[in-house]
């Protein structure tokens, strides 16, 4: 992977400075080891499924539904979402405020608009300024009515224009008509920088 291979790369002028991560990004998040409660027949077809596979990762939800509550466009599990980061000196915190937008790609009917914002650790690798890992721990309510409380972890490399890594997502949820959690969600996030007041996966 990419970021893995910067991991050892020389620093810029200015690593120092974790302000230089400051900006507006389309974010990307592909969670590999998602699985729900296996609903078929529990027959062994005696072929790897793709819920046998993300097991095996790790990843698991529990509680209903078995398909987790809006799993699929959850903004940090899968699909494209809207960030705004700001690093703030002075009490060594970075600011996420983070948009489920309308400029996301998949189905329209799926976004939810969602706006949140949350601060956060950043953490410079003892032995590359370039490698960081971010921690979120926060609450959000989708529009059906559902509260999640999470956790989130990114160690990702700054590549000049954007940062890409892994992620680490555990998530508690409750509401009307669903209750559970998703834990130990594991994939892969890119942070592709963006112009003022645009949005430009570059894919």
């Amino acid at each position: 992977m990419l970021a893995l291979s910067l991991l050892f790369a020389a620093c810029d002028a200015d690593c120092e400075n974790p302000g230089r991560l400051n900006g507006s990004y389309a974010v990307l998040h592909t969670a590999l080891n998602v699985v729900g409660e296996p609903d078929d027949t529990g027959e062994d077809t005696g072929e790897d499924t793709g819920e046998e596979a993300g097991k095996a990762a790790g990843g698991s939800v529990v509680g209903t539904p078995t398909d987790y509550d809006d799993v699929s466009y959850s903004v940090f599990v899968n699909g494209w979402s809207k960030w705004d980061l700001t690093w703030a000196a002075s009490s060594g915190q970075l600011k996420a405020k983070v948009r489920d937008a309308k400029e996301r790609m998949g189905d329209p009917g799926e976004v939810s608009g969602l706006e949140s914002t949350w601060s956060g650790e950043l953490t410079a690798a003892d032995d590359n300024c370039n490698a960081f890992q971010l921690k979120l721990r926060g609450q959000f309510t989708t529009p059906q009515e559902t509260e999640h409380l999470f956790t989130y972890t990114a160690d990702v490399v700054w590549q000049g224009d954007g940062l890409a890594g892994t992620f680490q997502y555990s998530d508690t949820f409750s509401g009307p008509t669903v209750a559970g959690g998703l834990a130990n969600a594991q994939g892969e996030v890119v942070f592709v920088a963006q112009p003022a007041g645009g949005f430009d996966t570059g894919f």
